[in-house]
């Protein structure tokens, strides 16, 4: 049984370790370690090489990037723009240990990154670890990333995780292969180096995340817009730095002061003698700066559009919209949302479920029931509205008897948890309104 066992894991091992290297696979990551250097302000080498590949003196020109890329994905990453709800139908003490596992985690800050990622990456994984005495959660993507699936791509039956070294040396990369008997350590040649039985079998510790169910493929395509958009936007702001360098300032002129050719050193208080028909000014190019910034502004704003979001999201004018009152009020990105919630409803829920079973393994005495359940509540998002326009809203709605002033004082300030909380606060102002009108008297 041993040899059986060692000769099964062997073979999956080798089978995800042939696709790790396989070109395909390889030139998949590198479009995923693009993304996220564009994401993460790290485009200047990016920059610097198409430069190299463009211009025979590339050194004499400004390197220039606006990150185009972060503010799109956040702007379309809409699900966690406020902390959802977590309620577990459970014991008091499945409530407890989930809030203990939710605050050690930093659970909704993990799940907001995650959910930016998936938007660039398109897929991506998150893994509940036990590490250092608590249960964390890392986030995966693709450029360490193989799987392997069977029948179709939620099908997962291996995981493997690339571990880079510190160093940066190619012999010191070792590799966790995962499936869900199995797990086993191998070095940058495939060798095994340590393993054993799924410590949460038959659980994977793994949950994938896609912006879009998927298909036909366990990495989804799309996305490349934006990259293809971003390097554009990038070229031509270098481009008009070149042009306001050689065109952008006035030239002094002399004609008629010789046939030299040379220069004419002159300043204030000095006398120029011209013969007749001569002439001394500044001539100024007619460098196309306008015509560079509007095509980059509406090379932004298609963007923009084609993403859902409208245009004014991503202007630059102070005059035109914000971005934020705009897309709460665009059908299009409302529908796009409701789609994302429910996709990541169902995403919470798996990592609940993974979630318990490392939990319950290192907890043995502490452990989540296997009959406690979770329910999660996205927040809707409010139009962005100015303090005056929500006062005269909440003044009407309690004037037609639809609001109590208790609803308006929860609602201005999320601290007061509850309605005798909010009630309490408000005779506390009317007490104080009370004693400060008999002083004035």
């Amino acid at each position: 049984m041993t040899m059986l066992f060692n000769d099964t894991t062997a073979a999956i091992a080798k089978a995800i370790f042939d696709g790790h290297i396989s070109q395909v696979t390889q030139a998949r990551k590198q479009d995923a370690a693009k993304r996220l250097d564009y994401y993460h302000d790290g485009q200047l080498e990016h920059l610097k090489t198409m430069l190299e590949q463009r211009f025979a003196q590339p050194e004499k020109l400004t390197p220039l990037f606006i990150n185009v890329v972060k503010k799109v994905v956040d702007l379309r990453a809409m699900v966690y723009t406020e902390e959802p709800k977590r309620q577990i139908d459970g014991t008091d003490a499945d409530k407890a240990l989930f809030a203990e596992i939710v605050e050690d985690a930093a659970l909704s800050t993990r799940m907001k990154q995650a959910s930016r990622l998936v938007k660039l990456l398109k897929t991506a994984m998150v893994r509940p670890v036990w590490r250092n005495g608590r249960l964390d959660l890392d986030l995966l993507t693709g450029d360490i990333l193989d799987v392997q699936v069977g029948d179709s791509p939620e099908d997962i039956t291996a995981i493997c995780v690339s571990h880079f070294p510190e160093a940066g040396r190619t012999e010191e990369m070792t590799y966790s292969v995962w499936t869900p008997t199995t797990w086993e350590r191998l070095d940058y040649r495939g060798r095994h180096l340590d393993g054993g039985p799924n410590p949460y079998a038959p659980v994977l510790p793994f949950v994938a995340l896609h912006d879009r169910a998927p298909t036909d493929s366990f990495w989804l395509p799309g996305g490349d817009d934006l990259i293809v958009a971003q390097e554009a936007i990038n070229n031509m702001l270098v481009g008009l730095l070149q042009t306001v360098d050689a065109q952008g300032y006035g030239l002094g002129f002399v004609r008629g002061a010789g046939s030299g050719g040379g220069q004419l050193q002159a300043g204030p208080g000095s006398l120029i003698e011209l013969p007749e028909g001569g002439e001394v000014g500044f001539a100024a190019p007619q460098a196309p700066i306008e015509e560079v910034t509007g095509a980059i502004d509406r090379i932004i704003k298609w963007l923009a559009v084609s993403n859902g979001l409208p245009a004014a999201s991503l202007s630059t004018d102070p005059t035109e919209e914000s971005g934020v009152s705009k897309i709460v009020g665009n059908r299009e990105l409302e529908e796009l949302r409701r789609d994302d919630v429910s996709l990541w409803r169902t995403y919470e829920k798996r990592l609940f479920q993974v979630i318990r079973q490392v939990w319950n393994h290192h907890n043995p005495t502490r452990k989540l029931s296997e009959a406690a359940t979770l329910a999660v509540d996205f927040a809707d998002p409010k139009p962005a509205v100015s303090s005056l326009d929500q006062a005269k809203e909440w003044e009407l709605l309690i004037g037609l008897g639809l609001m109590s002033p208790v609803d308006a004082a929860m609602e201005r300030n999320p601290d007061l948890s509850t309605r005798e909380d909010a009630l309490a606060f408000l005779l506390t102002v009317q007490q104080e309104r009370a004693a400060l009108t008999e002083k004035v008297i």
